[in-house]
């Protein structure tokens, strides 16, 4: 039994005319009794009672009628899976993203698309704020992860997937972890732990604008290359620092938030991504994230 006989008996059954179903398959009457004759020694069984004049259906035919189109549904979905699978073999795509508000959502994202399309390589491109911004204008990835600030510019598509507030950041152990409202002026005295500006200049440069709108300074500030290395330092209370406060989502039982209000507060993140590019593995990933949010 093969591919070809099973079509020949399913539009035969059709028409219930020989001549017509060889006329819709384009090849000879004969050609299609003879396959059709050939399946029925096969399966043992008569598929049609013929006379000189139609054809119809036994009961056994009836019956086999189903189990062929099945089995003919089971090829052409093995046929399209291994199509699928073969181009996503041929797909590639390279993400660039901020760690740490990333690791709120990013790993379980990638997880599932993974899931869904386990052909397409993924080359993951951890990078700060100022490269990520260098990175989206040397078109280097296909997604960059990060602040607006920094990913959202001309000729590329930008959305929106979270907003997020600063917070104070302070140890367990400081006193400000146990008030309601912060006396800034008593805070001028701490060390502030700041992130360098070279690695995140938008955020460093949001932070110090908020620090300038309550009028004080920091008499002992330590720059440090990353946000985790900052919460590292808050938690061993060796100072101080603003940061954003989704991060309490990774660093919840270590250190303390306490959110902040006014200007220059806020901060946006999304995902951003070339106008020109046709990376057909783009709008595959987008379409996951977009059922995520």
């Amino acid at each position: 039994m093969n591919t070809e006989q099973l079509q020949y008996f399913i539009i035969a059954s059709k028409h219930l005319n020989f001549s017509e179903a060889a006329k819709e398959l384009y090849v000879t009457q004969p050609t299609i009794s003879n396959q059709i004759s050939a399946l029925e020694k096969e399966l043992g069984v008569k598929l049609f009672e013929r006379s000189t004049r139609k054809i119809a259906l036994t009961k056994d035919g009836q019956m086999f009628l189903d189990d062929a189109k099945r089995l003919l549904d089971f090829k052409d979905n093995a046929i399209e899976k291994l199509k699928h699978s073969k181009e996503n073999r041929e797909m590639s795509l390279d993400i660039a993203y901020l760690l740490a508000p990333c690791k709120s959502f990013l790993p379980k994202l990638i997880m599932q698309f993974k899931r869904l399309y386990p052909s397409v390589e993924l080359k993951l491109h951890r990078m700060d704020g100022n490269v990520i911004r260098h990175a989206i204008d040397d078109d280097e990835c296909d997604l960059y992860f990060g602040l607006s600030k920094d990913i959202s510019k001309k000729g590329k598509h930008y959305f929106k997937i979270f907003k997020d507030n600063y917070c104070l950041i302070c140890s367990h152990n400081h006193p400000c972890a146990s008030i309601n409202k912060i006396d800034y002026d008593k805070l001028a005295s701490e060390t502030f732990l700041a992130l360098n500006p070279d690695v995140g200049p938008y955020m460093s440069k949001d932070i110090g604008q908020f620090i300038a709108g309550h009028e004080y300074n920091f008499k002992n500030v330590i720059y440090l290359d990353s946000m985790e290395e900052i919460l590292f330092y808050v938690e061993c209370d060796m100072g101080i620092s603003i940061l954003p406060g989704r991060n309490q989502e990774i660093y919840h039982n270590a250190v303390t938030y306490l959110p902040l209000q006014g200007a220059h507060s806020n901060l946006e993140f999304g995902v951003a991504y070339s106008n020109s590019k046709t990376n057909p593995a783009v709008p595959l990933f987008l379409e996951v994230l977009e059922g995520y949010r």
